[in-house]
């Protein structure tokens, strides 16, 4: 091999990496921008007003969100595999990549949805009932 394909190689491998770690960095930023739990110190401060549970009901909000996406990622995912031949074999013949797994997940992740969802409401119709308490 001449020193030429070497030094294209070792370009090509950095230009990977390099776009690999932009990647990363990207991700990283875009969760750390999205508030996906609340600290027991800051539930702790809640003082039961509107605004309070306003921002507890936005909270369930940006969590449903997450887990029905998470759910449908979990739910595409079993799908896939069910068109796949199995890859892994056990002894009992089966594959490690059961679609059931992810199916399981994919209904638990759609559930949470549903709980936080609840949850969300229930915040929002706090919040209104305390507004109304307020002005009558």
């Amino acid at each position: 091999m001449t020193n030429t394909h070497r030094n294209f190689g070792r370009l090509a491998i950095l230009i990977a990496l390099s776009m690999a770690l932009l990647a990363c960095a990207v991700v990283v930023r875009a969760v750390a921008e999205t508030p996906t739990s609340l600290s027991k110190k800051e539930l702790k401060t809640f003082s039961g007003t509107p605004a309070d549970q306003e921002r507890l009901a936005a909270y369930y909000r940006l969590r449903t969100e997450y887990l029905r996406a998470k759910a449908q990622e979990f739910s595409a995912e079993a799908d896939y595999l069910a068109t796949q031949p199995a890859t892994i074999e056990s002894k009992q013949g089966i594959s490690c990549n059961c679609t059931s797994h992810y199916r399981y997940f994919a209904k638990r992740y759609a559930q949470e949805a549903k709980d936080a969802e609840t949850l969300a409401a229930q915040h929002d119709q706090l919040a209104h009932d305390y507004r109304s308490k307020t002005t009558q």
